[in-house]
């Protein structure tokens, strides 16, 4: 008799444990639909070309020698252009400069930046 007790615990148990994972990986997807359209994505890297008719650069990824491997940038009138974390002018910022650049990514990988850093060179 002690064999039914014992078989409905268990079955009881992994009906519950089977149950949480379907829950927890809702809400896990709620949360990350909530947060994405908002982040803020951080680029840094080498500026490859500027193209100021497009208001546009392309960067040379920091962690990559492949010239290849350039990501665009967008920026505009309300783009926040700094040096060295201090408030600079977008005419500092030339060809072979390292920036870090601050935004979101657009659906065709442009990063539209708030925020662009000019740094000394790496």
């Amino acid at each position: 008799m002690k064999v039914f007790p014992t078989l409905l615990s268990l079955a009881l148990a992994g009906a519950l444990f089977a149950a949480m994972p379907a829950g927890a990986n809702q809400a896990a997807a709620e949360d990350k639909k909530a947060p994405a359209a908002k982040k803020e994505t951080k680029w840094q890297g080498h500026v490859v070309r500027i193209n100021k008719d497009e208001s546009q650069m392309d960067i040379r990824d920091a962690k990559t020698t492949m010239a290849g491997h350039l990501k665009k940038v967008a920026y505009d009138s309300s783009t926040e252009w700094t040096k060295l974390g201090k408030p600079g002018k977008q005419d500092d910022v030339k060809e072979e400069s390292f920036v870090i650049v601050l935004g979101q990514v657009d659906d065709k990988g442009v990063l539209h930046a708030k925020r662009i850093d000019l740094r000394l060179p790496r």
